[in-house]
């Protein structure tokens, strides 16, 4: 087992869902090769960045590293800032934007773990 990641090493990469712009990933930053409980991914959203509203099979929980964003949650839109705790339970619908002039950078941690199948280009 790898006991330290240094994220500065870790290439991001460029993952977008229909209807979002501006998202980049470091997937599985803390996986299941250490916990089938929640897997972590770390992701920053660029200014002017957003999610369209959807909703997930699994609890998530965001907290904010960096920048400022706005999250709706159900039938409420929510200011966050570095320092911010975000949690949004399975079946809710929910979207999230950079409310900032710089990115936007949150810790992504899912509960059960969400295994995402990488590209073959990714996987080189």
């Amino acid at each position: 087992m790898q006991h330290v990641t240094h994220t500065f090493d870790t290439p991001w990469r460029s993952h977008q869902i229909e209807g979002s712009r501006g998202y980049e990933f470091i997937f599985n930053i803390l996986g299941t090769e250490y916990t089938d409980a929640y897997n972590i991914d770390i992701a920053k959203v660029a200014p002017g960045g957003y999610s369209p509203l959807h909703i997930d099979q699994d609890n998530h929980a965001f907290y904010i590293l960096d920048g400022e964003g706005e999250i709706d949650i159900a039938d409420k839109r929510y200011a966050v800032k570095a320092g911010s705790v975000v949690r949004i339970p399975r079946g809710v619908v929910h979207a999230i934007r950079n409310a900032g002039d710089g990115w936007l950078m949150l810790l992504s941690i899912y509960d059960p773990p969400r295994i995402r199948q990488q590209k073959i280009a990714d996987a080189a």
